[in-house]
């Protein structure tokens, strides 16, 4: 199975669909800087949403939400590129991944994406 990138025209569809189906989902999360070094921000947290908005001709931003011992907000300031690898296990997709202009963003989810939600996403 390859790689599989998201479009951008369908980011806000694929953000609503992953709050509504992964909701309490656990999450670590992991953010490679500019620098090329890779911290593990959060492992272990409650996934609660993931929201893309269009602020304004400039900025787009996906703003993460996440339940640990106490919330944390994590925001992706101007996407670049949402792709999701294969987990190697029956279409199911880990991590997702979004380049943004503040750095990569790592996602990985438990349960794992499945290649059914994608296709839901397009239907919805």
């Amino acid at each position: 199975m390859m790689i599989h990138e998201i479009k951008s025209s369908d980011w806000p569809a694929f953000c609503k669909q992953l709050s509504q189906q992964r909701a309490g989902a656990i999450v670590n999360l992991e953010v490679i800087k500019s620098d090329g070094i890779k911290t593990e921000q959060v492992t272990s947290a409650a996934f609660q949403s993931m929201v893309f908005d269009k602020t304004d001709a400039c900025n787009d931003v996906i703003t993460l939400r996440l339940r640990g011992t106490r919330e944390i907000v994590h925001e992706i300031l101007d996407p670049i590129r949402i792709t999701l690898h294969p987990s190697g296990t029956s279409g199911d997709f880990n991590p997702l991944q979004i380049v943004a202009e503040n750095g990569i963003t790592i996602i990985t989810l438990h349960p794992a994406i499945h290649a059914r939600m994608l296709g839901d996403m397009k239907a919805g």
